[in-house]
């Protein structure tokens, strides 16, 4: 390429940061949910977000806990209110520039260009009292043009559910107690950071991603000819999984709106497409199981107050393909075991600055790569994040309301290896990821934010000749919503 990587991320960062100084002469001062909620309840993105669209304020994260309801009559769908005119169904993307760049075994590729990262067709709501639903459809969109981030490969319904709200009503409980919750379908975890409402965009949470054999980051085939080995387990912490959920949260006294809250999931391995030992089959006929427990201190822990949580998942993925049928869904035999543990934090301070994080051990047992592997041992490895939000009220000197800036340290440390002829750190993992972002509009009806991200990451010795795997990621771009 005919600049550097770095040459061109401090050219775009000088243009958005020049780009910011000229839009604040005529931004709107707006003060201000996917827009659906927006339209419906006829408020701004703010009463639920901080400040900037997607991640939740302490409100918002209450709506979404009681099943996208507030207990009124007028806002259900069959109220006079509710005109025929309105649709629960809001649409995102992002549109911009991404420059990237990969190094490994002493070879370089570049890649830069425009395009968008895909785009999310959103719906969420009530379809009566106390119950509620979810709907992602993410198309795959071949003309995407970003190596990264993008749904060049998804085409598939990320969300479907539907939850049973308030079920202690039941037996006994009041009408407005969320102790009881039950969910159905396809869902993101209750992860301890949903990564659907990080602001980030470009980069995800290496921790949730990581999969013990394979090289962290693949964006660019061309150049990443990595050694590697079969891992039949393809539990994927971010990615949403097809479950049935149990939740709730109550205010405990004493705690100054302080909640306790909790998640206990049933996930079906049916659709687990790690390596089989002997076909193509994918899939099996067990359960695994994820639960998660927090309790929070003078709110959420978001905008204001602390929050300290344990989390887990233990389960079982096929590594055989059946005999009867090797291509057949769910019949995949031979389940190993794995497990994962964690804790998380979340601090917050001056009402604009969150510190969060979180670790996870993670155990893959010997069996799952035996005896495709001769040398195959249990593969244990440990993941962590921290990041911290800064939300100004005002940004100094610009005066430009609706900004945020963050900034994130991923890391994984493998312990063993799966196939012992790998060297320790192999895929080990630091990440860099720094992001500004700039809501200059917001109303009941759209979204549209300044989106500047860049990300270093360095993965050891994935290269077939051993060397590191140092890639570059640079977003300038529009993310909007309506």
């Amino acid at each position: 390429m005919i600049h550097s990587m770095e040459t061109r991320g401090r050219t775009l960062t000088a243009f958005l940061f020049i780009a910011l100084f000229c839009y604040q002469a005529v931004a709107p001062q707006a003060a201000g949910a996917i827009p659906a909620f927006a339209r419906k309840y006829n408020v701004t993105c703010p009463t639920c977000h901080v400040p900037s669209f997607p991640k939740l304020n302490d409100f918002g994260n209450l709506f979404r806990d009681r099943g996208y309801q507030m207990g009124t009559e007028n806002e259900l769908p069959t109220h006079e209110s509710i005109t025929m005119g309105y649709w629960p169904v809001s649409l995102r993307t992002t549109t911009g520039y991404q420059g990237s760049s990969l190094r490994v075994d002493g070879n370089q590729m570049t890649s830069s260009g425009f395009g968008f990262t895909g785009m999310d067709i959103l719906s969420f709501g009530i379809l009566t009292r106390n119950v509620s639903f979810g709907i992602v459809f993410t198309p795959g969109l071949s003309g995407a043009g970003f190596q990264t981030g993008s749904s060049v490969n998804d085409g598939n319904l990320e969300a479907a559910y539907v939850r049973l709200d308030n079920l202690e009503r039941f037996i006994g409980g009041g009408d407005k107690s969320y102790l009881l919750n039950l969910k159905v379908g396809r869902f993101e975890l209750d992860s301890p950071f949903s990564e659907k409402r990080n602001s980030t965009l470009n980069t995800t949470f290496a921790m949730y991603h990581y999969q013990a054999g394979t090289p962290y980051t693949v964006h660019q085939a061309a150049a990443n000819a990595t050694a590697t080995y079969a891992n039949p387990n393809s539990f994927i912490f971010g990615d949403n999984q097809n479950g049935l959920e149990l939740s709730g949260f109550a205010e405990v006294p004493g705690t100054k709106k302080g909640y306790f809250r909790y998640s206990l999931t049933a996930v079906s391995n049916n659709t687990m497409g790690g390596t089989l030992q002997n076909g193509a089959g994918t899939g099996g006929n067990d359960m695994s199981f994820y639960g998660r427990v927090s309790q929070s201190f003078g709110g959420y822990g978001i905008v204001k107050g602390h929050r300290v949580g344990v989390f887990g998942a233990s389960g079982s993925a096929p590594t055989s393909a059946s005999s009867l049928c090797p291509d057949c869904l769910a019949v995949g035999t031979d389940a190993r075991n794995f497990d994962r543990v964690g804790v998380d934090f979340s601090t917050t301070f001056a009402s604009e600055w969150n510190l969060f994080g979180a670790w996870m051990h993670a155990n893959d047992d010997k069996e799952l790569f035996a005896p495709a592997i001769a040398t195959a041992q249990r593969a244990t490895w440990n993941g962590a994040f921290a990041e911290l939000d800064w939300s100004p009220a005002q940004f100094p000197v610009l005066n430009l309301p609706g900004m945020m800036l963050i900034y994130r340290y991923d890391m994984i440390r493998n312990e063993t290896q799966g196939n012992s002829t790998f060297v320790k750190d192999y895929n080990d993992v630091n990440s860099h990821t720094f992001m500004v972002r700039y809501n200059f509009h917001y109303s009941p009806r759209t979204d549209i934010a300044l989106h500047a991200e860049y990300n270093v990451s360095d993965v050891a010795k994935v290269g077939l000749l051993g060397g590191d795997q140092l890639e570059k990621t640079f977003l300038l771009g529009f993310d909007f919503a309506f």
